[in-house]
């Protein structure tokens, strides 16, 4: 299981929601595979207004 996360402003990691494609909320973002996971990650920078710095974590 892989999990996207952001960084706080209190430099710790925080799980980034899941955003459907009807831009509806559907939880956190876990993915089964990495390659699933930076796909989203790419697609959430996109989405976002400002840029903000994602990495992939294993559980």
């Amino acid at each position: 299981m892989f999990i996207v996360k952001k960084l706080g402003k209190n430099g710790s990691w925080n799980a980034i929601s899941l955003i459907d494609e009807n831009g509806s909320f559907r939880g956190e973002a876990r993915f089964q595979s990495k390659k699933e996971a930076l796909k989203y990650l790419q697609e959430y920078n996109k989405r976002m207004k400002n840029p903000q710095e994602l990495k992939v974590f294993s559980e």
